[in-house]
C-alpha cells in the first residue's frame, strides 16, 4: 500500500515537472509578431503597414539570418543578414529599434530583440538602399558594401 502511494506520488510529481517545462518553453527560432500601423523598411524591401512574424532562419547555425513572413508564416519575405546588436539590459518584451531615415521615407528597422536577450540583430541594408534612407538623417545606416566613387581624369 505504502509502495503504491509513493509510485503515485512520484508519477504525479513527474508529470507536473513535464507540464511545467512544455508550458514556459520558448521557440528556439524565437518566433516574434510585430504588428506595424504604417509602411517599414527592411534590407531590399519596403513592407506595407500589417502583421510580421520574424524569426531566425537557423538558430543552431553561427550566421544569424533572419526571416520575415506574414503573420501565418505563408508567405516570405525575406530573409536578411544580421550583425549582434549589444543593450545594456536585455529586452522585456519583443522589439524592433527604428533607425532615423530621411523625410518621406518609410521607417526603415535598424535591429531585433527578443525578450529576456541583451544581444539582438542588426539589420545590414544594401549600399544604395542605405544611402536613400540616411540622405537627411543624422545616423548612417548600416550597409553591406563600401560606397565608393571612382573619378578619372582625361588626358590630352
Amino acid at each position: 500500500m505504502l509502495r503504491t502511494a509513493l509510485r503515485s506520488a512520484c508519477a504525479v510529481a513527474l508529470l507536473a515537472c513535464l507540464m511545467e517545462g512544455t508550458g514556459s518553453a520558448q521557440t528556439s527560432d524565437k518566433r516574434t509578431v510585430f504588428t506595424f500601423s504604417s509602411p517599414v523598411a527592411l534590407p531590399g524591401v519596403t513592407l506595407p503597414a500589417g502583421q510580421y512574424l520574424f524569426r531566425l532562419a537557423d538558430p543552431t547555425g553561427d550566421r544569424k539570418v533572419v526571416s520575415v513572413l506574414s503573420a501565418d508564416g505563408k508567405t516570405a519575405y525575406g530573409m536578411f543578414f544580421s550583425l549582434p546588436a549589444e543593450r545594456f539590459e536585455p529586452a522585456a518584451t519583443p522589439e524592433v529599434r527604428f533607425m532615423e531615415t530621411a523625410a518621406g521615407m518609410p521607417a526603415a528597422i535598424q535591429a531585433w530583440w527578443y525578450p529576456g536577450e541583451r544581444t539582438g540583430y542588426e539589420f545590414m541594408y544594401p549600399g544604395e538602399q542605405a544611402l536613400r534612407l540616411a540622405q537627411g538623417a543624422s545616423q548612417p545606416a548600416l550597409t553591406t558594401q563600401a560606397h565608393t566613387t571612382a573619378t578619372t581624369t582625361a588626358s590630352k
